[in-house]
């Protein structure tokens, strides 16, 4: 028996059909996110098909359920130029001109990786990964030829090879975000590649790991070491940047002050507790008492 088409199903076909435009998804998107083939997708938009309609429809109203509730969640600020990034884009462009390895360390949550990526978004020959926890050397050498556009399909030494080589062609950037995690096999191997390919490099992480390098008694250590030419160590957020992310809420100085100083230097820290407050209060005014209940619900701040 042929399925008879509700008002609701047509209704939210044609939700589904304006969202997927306004978003850019493909008819080869859709049919991975519905699990159904082009030619379902085809007649479901001309209201032809016979089958799951219902099944297929309620799907399609739960995520855009889910899309009309993230759209009314609040949101972070936007990006604000602040003299941390200022200083990391520096640190950047020092790696990237002089071809040297660049150690760029400093608290969590002050605006490393945000810096980080606004250079990258702007300079289209950098190479940016994340090292996080089982980062290998042989982990690295594929993420970097895949950046290249290169075949990864080779041995750990094959990688190397190749990668230098293609680095060796033009003046490329490689960021190594969190290196934290990276241990001394992974810092030898990326040397190596800069030794080979000429490649200006930067190691992003906190002051601990050149604490832990230094610790080190190894002689392939002090090869990482004395590699590093240029050593940036970023402070906390200054109460002038902590103010100016914060700009555009349009706070009271009460609140504006609560927020900086519960902070304590920490730029994700101050976005949080913003994000907090208007979760708890909706769009009403933010209070300095509001501020203080959204800083209890985050995690304590630890020195």
């Amino acid at each position: 028996m042929a399925h008879k088409w509700t008002d609701e199903e047509r209704k939210t076909v044609r939700e589904w059909s304006a969202f997927a435009d306004l978003h850019g998804m493909s008819r080869g998107d859709q049919c991975h996110f519905l699990r159904v083939s082009g030619a379902t997708i085809s007649q479901l938009y001309s209201e032809t098909y016979t089958g799951r309609v219902a099944r297929i429809t309620e799907q399609m109203r739960r995520h855009l359920r889910r899309e009309r509730l993230r759209a009314l969640a609040p949101q972070p600020p936007p990006f604000v130029k602040t003299s941390v990034v200022d200083e990391v884009v520096r640190a950047l462009g020092i790696a990237q001109q002089e071809r040297v390895i660049v150690l760029l360390l400093g608290p969590t949550g002050v605006g490393k990786t945000v810096g980080i990526r606004r250079y990258c978004d702007a300079e289209p020959d950098t190479i940016l990964f994340t090292a996080g926890i089982g980062v290998s050397p042989w982990s690295v050498g594929r993420e970097i030829a895949t950046q290249l556009g290169m075949s990864s399909h080779m041995n750990v030494y094959q990688l190397r090879q190749a990668v230098a080589s293609d680095l060796r062609t033009r003046p490329r950037l490689v960021v190594v975000d969190e290196i934290d995690y990276a241990h001394e096999p992974v810092v030898q191997y990326l040397r190596m590649i800069h030794d080979e390919g000429g490649v200006g490099m930067v190691f992003a992480g906190t002051a601990a790991y050149l604490r832990r390098l230094r610790g080190y008694r190894s002689a392939t250590v002090r090869q990482v070491l004395g590699r590093i030419k240029h050593a940036v160590h970023l402070p906390p957020c200054s109460d002038d940047d902590l103010s100016a992310i914060l700009a555009p809420y349009d706070l009271a100085e009460e609140a504006l002050e609560a927020i900086v100083d519960g902070a304590h230097g920490e730029a994700r820290r101050a976005v949080n507790c913003i994000v907090a407050a208007q979760r708890m209060n909706g769009k009403h005014g933010i209070s300095p008492e509001l501020v203080h209940r959204a800083y209890e619900t985050l995690m304590p701040w630890e020195d």
